[in-house]
């Protein structure tokens, strides 16, 4: 099922983009990338696309920098022994690899400690300070964690432990009382960079500790800083470029045999390889079993020793990815099993046995699933450890510090949050995170979106232009590949590759320019991309090699239809189960032309059970065409509101999902052209009016036209009345001809056979035998009626194609879409 998208366009300056291009010497599209990165002025501009070492700030900038120094070297001074006490994910085995390195290089008696997570959990922990105490350290540095250890640290001082503290997570309130914070997020620090990873700031406190930039260890920076997901600007973006450059050229053992077990040697390894290759199995070592395989695998100088814990470590990572699967499926099945959920802004999931070492990583494929906030929980006797991840517009950790008092352990940062809680409060905890984001997301922060950076012509597509963009990189979380739009591609081929049919190909072309492209684990959209002569793709451009062949590819974020598409649904006998069942598996906008069809179309999206991510919309055309939001459905909104038929306020640009459906026959031609020109586009049209509207054109025909029987009906009236006053006549009649009736009798004046005096009517007894047919307001009335008519039986009644074109006619040129009061 594709979920739709919305594609947000960066504003464009062409004048400054040309001008910024001039002061850099580069193209105009690189110099557009820059300004919507931030990037504005050219002296960021240049320090961003040149960097240098010197760019590296003086550690000393970090609060209590100098105290952490002073009491090191004092521990390696007087060889006391000295523990690094680390985190078992990627950023923290990389940060206990370079702490723990650095610290035996400058002659320290040092050893690491890495708690289980399935026994101790994260962070600092009781048991594991005292038996550190027995054991004869008196100096504990911690890394990666530590922040919000309040009552560990006052542990650690009543044993008599020295405590350094480097972090970067959010810090509480209270900061532990530790010998000394490394954290440049902590009050008062004025240290420039508050985005370091928990690696970036053990690197700082050995740049400190060396008196010089220990570059020996760029690598282990950069794979802790990319894994860990810290935007790859500032410092990082140091930390990147000259981390890959001393990989690509010079890789430690271990490192190199992770390049091998990986399927990349002789590869130029990438940000990427460090996202999707590195960095997942050295978390796969913490999640299933001991980080410490990971740490040992990044320390030693053994290349034999280094093969056999990177071939462990590849293992364990299949065997992440198969109890991943399975654990995502059973969520999948515990979200379909409670429909209201997905009524509710936050996901919280919770199964007794879930391994609490991947329920991050199918956290996170739930958000993509469900696009909403999502808290996964592992439940083990009546204690649940859990692991949350967020979306753009909800500050997880934020949201969770309000909660705090129902959490035991809880810490993290805007996206991603870990914490352990008793069962029993995992209830209210799922109702006040959704209170928050109830404050905060609106419908469409639930909706995905593709940042588009710049839209691109098919024949600049090149290699060229590939190392052109490839100047902005290391790219990753913060500085993402640039996403380039291209448009109107026609189709060549496509299919779904890979394992199980798992991932997207297609190959398009433009005049003689070609271009593959590939969208990973979206296999099973090559069957809706068939309908679709032509698309419009965005995505990141990439050079694949393969065979010694260099070629450029597109890796697809999304693609749309390049035109409008009318699907005829015409012979559809029950309007309102039809609806339903679609409202089960995309965005609906449905356009009524007749207030009455907004009670049918509001029952029908009622009894849908909103277990998928659809939002649903409901359109009332007003007698021009004028298209008025009425009601809005979905989880983000709840259920149609059901309170009566009184639209909602008009509104100035209403979003319309890429699905809208036609319910009913227009009441005139002017109202069927406007809307079909407000809605112009890539659109998905269904035409739902059928043979139920006949019966309601032929009453329409009777009220515009008068049959002559109704013009008898009103002369015989008006005969046995003698006089008869408009509204004597009305009360005679249906409401529905009472339009009828005003019509009749302005023809019987204008042809003779009635008087008008006032409102009163009375038949002409004197009057010539004239045909209808000389009424001027009969002829024009008919004429119009007639060519109405004529083209409500055409859509009611002509072919699928001859109807298709005739739409796509309008569709081709729309005007600027808007909805007014």
């Amino acid at each position: 099922m594709k979920i739709e998208k919305r594609w947000l366009a960066a504003e464009s300056d062409s004048t400054h983009a040309e001008k910024l291009a001039e002061q850099l010497g580069v193209s105009p599209l690189i110099a557009r990338l820059l300004i919507n990165r931030g990037l504005t002025d050219a002296v960021a501009a240049r320090r961003f696309l040149e960097p240098d070492r010197l760019g590296f700030y003086d550690p000393y900038l970090m609060k209590d920098m100098d105290k952490a120094v002073t009491r090191i070297r004092q521990a390696i001074d007087q060889q006391e022994r000295i523990m690094v006490y680390g985190d078992y994910d990627a950023d923290g085995a990389t940060s206990t690899s370079l702490m723990y390195l650095a610290l035996a290089q400058q002659g320290a008696d040092v050893e690491y400690y890495i708690p289980d997570r399935f026994e101790e959990g994260y962070g600092l922990n009781g048991p594991a300070l005292q038996q550190a105490k027995e054991n004869g350290f008196q100096l504990v540095i911690t890394v990666d964690n530590g922040i919000a250890a309040v009552e560990e640290v006052r542990l650690a001082n009543e044993l008599g432990l020295d405590l350094i503290v480097t972090d970067h997570h959010t810090p509480p309130e209270i900061l532990p009382d530790a010998y000394a914070i490394l954290n440049p997020k902590q009050p008062g620090c004025p240290y420039p960079d508050k985005m370091l990873a928990g690696v970036g700031v053990a690197f700082k406190l050995a740049q400190a500790l060396f008196g010089r930039l220990p570059e020996e260890y760029l690598d282990l920076a950069v794979i802790g800083t990319v894994a860990d997901l810290a935007p790859l600007v500032d410092e990082n973006r140091l930390f990147a470029v000259y981390g890959l450059e001393r990989i690509n050229q010079s890789p430690r053992v271990g490192i190199k045999a992770l390049i091998d077990v990986s399927g990349l040697t002789d590869k130029r390894i990438t940000a990427g390889h460090i996202g999707f290759s590195f960095g997942p199995r050295i978390n796969a070592a913490g999640r299933l079993d001991s980080a410490a395989n990971a740490v040992e695998l990044l320390i030693t100088e053994e290349e034999g020793r280094a093969r056999s814990l990177a071939y462990f470590l590849d293992k364990r990572n299949q065997e992440r990815q198969e109890i991943s699967a399975q654990i995502f499926e059973e969520a999948v099945a515990e979200v379909q099993a409670h429909p209201e959920w997905l009524e509710s802004r936050v996901l919280v999931v919770a199964k007794e046995n879930w391994n609490a070492g991947v329920i991050g990583i199918v956290a996170s494929r739930l958000v993509e699933q469900y696009y909403r906030p999502v808290l996964m929980i592992s439940l083990q006797a009546g204690e649940g450890k859990g692991s949350g991840r967020s979306i753009d517009g909800f500050h997880l950790y934020n949201a969770m510090y309000q909660c705090r008092d129902l959490f035991d352990h809880f810490g993290g940062h805007k996206m991603a949050a870990g914490f352990s809680l008793g069962e029993e409060r995992i209830g209210e905890l799922r109702d006040r995170l959704n209170q928050i984001a109830e404050a905060v997301l609106t419908p469409d922060d639930l909706r995905p979106k593709v940042n588009v950076d710049a839209e691109v012509d098919l024949l600049e597509v090149d290699t060229d232009l590939v190392a052109s963009i490839e100047k902005l990189a290391p790219f990753g979380f913060g500085n993402p590949s640039p996403k380039l739009q291209l448009t109107g591609l026609e189709v060549e081929r496509c299919r779904a590759v890979g394992q199980d049919g798992a991932h997207l190909q297609l190959t398009v072309g433009l005049g003689a320019a070609r271009l593959t492209g590939i969208a990973f684990r979206r296999g099973e959209e090559a069957a809706l991309i068939h309908r679709w002569p032509r698309l419009d793709l965005v995505g990141g451009l990439t050079i694949n090699e393969w065979n010694g062949n260099r070629t450029v590819q597109l890796v697809i974020d999304d693609w749309r239809p390049n035109q409008a598409q009318v699907i005829d649904c015409r012979h559809v006998k029950d309007k309102q189960t039809w609806l339903n069942e679609q409202a089960g598996t995309k965005d609906l906008t449905v356009v009524c032309f007749h207030k009455e069809s907004v009670a049918e179309t509001r029952r029908a999206l009622e009894q849908y059970p909103w277990q998928e991510p659809h939002q649903q919309s409901v359109l009332l055309a007003d007698g021009k065409g004028v298209l008025q939001p009425v009601y809005t459905s979905g989880k983000q909104n709840g259920l149609l509101s059901g309170e009566s038929d009184r639209p909602l306020p008009p509104v100035t640009d209403f979003p319309l999902s890429g699905h809208i459906v036609f319910y009913d026959l227009p009441q005139t031609l002017d109202q069927y052209r406007n809307v079909v020109d407000l809605i112009g586009g890539t659109y998905c049209l269904y035409l739902l009016h059928g043979q139920s509207d006949r019966k309601w054109l032929e009453q329409r025909i009777r009220q515009h036209l008068p049959d002559r029987q109704m013009f008898a009906r009103i002369y015989k009236i008006l005969q046995e009345s003698g006089a008869c006053t408009d509204e004597e006549l009305r009360r005679r009649l249906q409401p529905a001809y009472h339009a009828a009736a005003d019509f009749v009798l302005s023809v019987f004046v204008e042809l003779g056979f009635a008087v008008q005096e006032g409102n009163t009517y009375y038949v002409n007894k004197e009057s010539p035998k004239r045909s209808l047919e000389e009424s001027t307001l009969y002829r024009e009335r008919k004429a119009g009626v007639q060519s109405y008519v004529d083209v409500m039986r055409e859509l009611l009644d002509a072919s699928s194609d001859q109807t298709t074109a005739n739409l796509m006619v309008l569709l081709a040129s729309p005007q600027k879409r808007s909805l007014q009061a």
